[in-house]
């Protein structure tokens, strides 16, 4: 399903949103929060004040390259799904991948490269993104890998524009978790919605290094 008729259809979707109070629905996704981050930002996630109302707060950074136009925006669209794999930690707890998904629309641009986004913790026990709730961890960073279409992910990013597929192959889109993310996406795909389901646990697209 294309993306854009997921964002108006998206309460049909296979996907289960389950609030912190208990209540499944997408009721949470129509009244985003947190504050628009405001005056040019330094290009790090400290110039971003953390979202303290709505589902939880992340900050997503672009990283201006020099080939790029001073007045290029970077649409960071409602919808996509970030992962990061959180450090292990000895024996006992081994390295595990975490996701959320944004549920407002982020603008970047040069002289804001950094802005505030509602987004909800994403869990898919098929692609083994099993932490919930993903918490702040400032060391963690966190790449897009694709959109919610169906479902399930969309890794091709087919319906964006050009410059963010490129941004994103390229890996200069990062995020960081800033405050703790209160409701919970439930992806539903299964191994035959994966193209390949022989990878385990990690992510559908892998971002050049910058």
């Amino acid at each position: 399903m294309a993306r854009r008729n997921a964002r108006t259809t998206i309460s049909t979707l296979a996907v289960v949103l389950v609030t912190a109070t208990g209540a499944t629905g997408w009721d949470a996704y129509a009244q985003p929060a947190g504050p628009s981050p405001s005056g040019p930002a330094s290009g790090g996630v400290q110039d971003v004040a953390p979202s303290l109302d709505g589902q939880g707060g992340v900050a997503i950074c672009f990283a201006h390259r020099p080939q790029d136009k001073p007045d290029t925006l970077m649409v960071i669209p409602s919808g996509t799904i970030f992962v990061a794999h959180s450090p292990a930690n000895g024996r006992k707890q081994p390295a595990q991948a975490e996701g959320f998904v944004t549920t407002e629309t982020v603008t970047l641009t040069e002289m804001q490269p950094c802005g505030m986004a509602d987004a909800s913790t994403v869990v898919s026990r098929t692609r083994h993104w099993l932490v919930n709730p993903v918490q702040p961890q400032p060391t963690v960073t966190f790449q897009p890998v694709g959109d919610v279409s169906g479902n399930g992910l969309d890794s091709g990013f087919e319906d964006d524009e050009s410059g963010f597929r490129a941004a994103v192959k390229a890996g200069i889109i990062t995020a960081h978790v800033q405050a703790p993310l209160h409701d919970t996406v439930y992806l539903t795909e299964s191994d035959a919605d994966i193209p390949d389901a022989g990878v385990r646990g990690s992510d559908t697209h892998t971002p050049d290094r910058p």
